[in-house]
């Protein structure tokens, strides 16, 4: 009983931490990121602050926001949209919203239909992107700092600015992960 109290402790302290390991972990992931990123530094910049931008302008449209949950994701101006929308229409509407900002060159609309996700099917796409991460630096002759890992609802999205043999490298490792239901690839390829 004492061990199954400990577990059940250590692994909600551990889901709890998770924003503060990234606070703390992040420091040196950024850094790791910018010296392994394709992108260049103010290519990264400018992909915050697209990222920024879209998630204002999306919270400002208040039917949008009130019913849909977007994340938004952005690498050297292709943008990333996931989540859930309750209509085609708020699907295509936060689509035209993000295409008009400055510096986006291509969307790629993955939203899905439906409510929101629960926070235990959050809490589970978490751990899926964990398990892609830890293989990936696990793999041998792969640079996992030029691929993005976003789970939603068990689906893994890639995201990044890599070779086509990289991108065959980082879908063949995720699709691999146990609980992982689908991988969609939003890569840049690079020329080299």
């Amino acid at each position: 009983m004492k061990k199954q109290t400990l577990l059940l402790g250590l692994l909600a302290g551990t889901l709890l931490l998770q924003g503060c390991a990234a606070v703390v972990v992040g420091g040196a992931a950024g850094t790791a990121k910018a010296s392994g990123d394709r992108r260049t530094l103010g290519a990264q910049w400018d992909d915050q602050a697209i990222e920024l931008k879209a998630a204002n302008l999306l919270a400002d449209n208040k039917p949008l926001s009130a019913a849909s949950k977007i994340s938004v994701y952005s690498n050297n101006g292709r943008v990333l949209l996931v989540g859930q929308t309750p209509s085609d229409a708020y699907k295509l509407e936060a689509g035209k919203i993000v295409a008009r900002i400055d510096g986006v060159r291509h969307v790629y609309n993955e939203l899905r239909l439906g409510q929101p996700v629960s926070i235990g099917v959050r809490s589970n796409d978490s751990w899926i992107t964990s398990k892609v991460r830890a293989d990936m630096l696990g793999a041998k002759n792969f640079d996992s700092a030029k691929v993005k890992v976003v789970t939603e609802n068990g689906e893994v999205f890639l995201i990044g600015l890599v070779t086509r043999k990289e991108g065959d490298q980082a879908v063949e490792i995720a699709r691999h992960v146990s609980g992982v239901k689908r991988v969609i690839k939003a890569f840049e390829f690079a020329q080299n």
